[in-house]
């Protein structure tokens, strides 16, 4: 998962104090740590975030539940009641401005997929290698992807 910059540094602030600071015993050390408490403060509000790793994997979400979708939808074999709601819930994130948000919002849209698609493959074994194999593929190579963006 990738975290916000204000989310880490908050973090890294917290455990610098709760944990840190209270087992430091030199009085330069326990200087030191708050200095670098006041830096990570500093560094929180004069940056921003860098949100080209989400906005890439935005991409790669979308486009991967909208072809799944359009696979769906166009398959004269099944009768999925629940695309309609997908494909609502597809549509919002387009009024998302919020990039975090929207990579969230698309990230539970993929889930509920593979969560209704496993549902249905309880009555359907083919829905396992038609549609969930090659979706939990594209979300391998989606992780992969994230995980090299965040290095």
């Amino acid at each position: 998962m990738m975290f916000d910059k204000s989310f880490t540094l908050k973090t890294a602030n917290d455990v610098i104090k709760d944990v840190i600071i209270p087992n430091l015993t030199s009085g330069m050390a326990k200087e030191q740590a708050i200095a670098l408490l006041s830096v990570l403060k500093n560094v929180d509000t004069n940056t921003i975030e860098n949100t080209k790793p989400k906005e890439q994997s935005i991409t790669l979400i979308n486009q991967t539940v909208e072809e799944f979708l359009q696979a769906i939808r166009s398959d004269s074999s099944s009768a999925f009641n629940w695309v309609e709601e997908l494909d609502s819930a597809l549509e919002e994130t387009v009024f998302i401005e919020d990039v975090t948000e929207k990579w969230k919002q698309l990230n539970e849209i993929q889930c509920r997929l593979l969560r209704f698609l496993y549902k249905e493959n309880a009555a359907n074994r083919a829905i396992e290698s038609k549609y969930i194999f090659p979706l939990r593929k594209r979300i391998r190579e989606q992780l992969t992807i994230e995980m090299a963006l965040v290095r």
